[in-house]
């Protein structure tokens, strides 16, 4: 009568809690802690060799692997390849995750001896500089972009528009003239 009881019990219990109850339970195994003194320094040492993540965040990517392992036990048929394809998923994640991040700041690394306010005004500058550019044409926006950034010249701009050199300055004079009066009307729209 006794195990009917908990066997009613275990069934009213949620999964969640049942899952939780036998990671508690595994964590607590010696032989769970002799699993995680073994493969701790190899999945430590794949994560900062192989994929240079850096010291202070690896452990917590091998303690996210042992609690996935922990929680999928009783699906994992070969422990050692299961772990290293942890490691090495968890790994590529943080990356991608890194990267998602610098790329919204349009992967400019700040840097550290930069006061904030300098990196927001720089920020603040860019954003300007992109709201200002969005409000030209696009040939104003093309033209300028070929000059100035990728460093054309004039005169392979106008081979490629089949058009003059001169028609080319004259066309930078008044991009450069139509970009500072958009950025006049931003200022004072917001300023109070």
């Amino acid at each position: 009568m006794d195990e009917d009881r908990k066997d009613l019990l275990a069934v009213e219990q949620p999964a969640d809690a049942r899952a939780e109850e036998t990671v508690a339970q595994t964590c607590t195994d010696p032989a769970f802690e002799q699993l995680y003194a073994t493969y701790f320094p190899l999945l430590r040492r794949i994560a900062m060799r192989k994929f240079t993540i850096p010291a202070e965040d690896v452990d917590a990517l091998i303690h996210d692997v042992f609690a996935t392992y922990l929680t999928h036990s009783s699906r994992v048929r070969e422990l050692h390849p299961y772990l290293i394809g942890g490691i090495c998923n968890a790994a590529r994640q943080y990356w991608r995750k890194s990267d998602a991040e610098r790329a919204m700041f349009s992967d400019a690394v700040p840097c550290e001896s930069l006061p904030d306010a300098a990196l927001l005004d720089a920020v603040a500058r860019s954003m300007d500089l992109r709201t200002i550019l969005g409000r030209l044409g696009p040939s104003c926006r093309e033209t300028l972009y070929r000059f100035y950034i990728r460093g054309e010249s004039a005169q392979s701009i106008a081979a490629s528009r089949s058009t003059t050199s001169n028609s080319i300055f004259q066309l930078l004079s008044y991009c450069r003239r139509s970009a500072r009066a958009a950025f006049r009307k931003k200022r004072e729209a917001s300023q109070p």
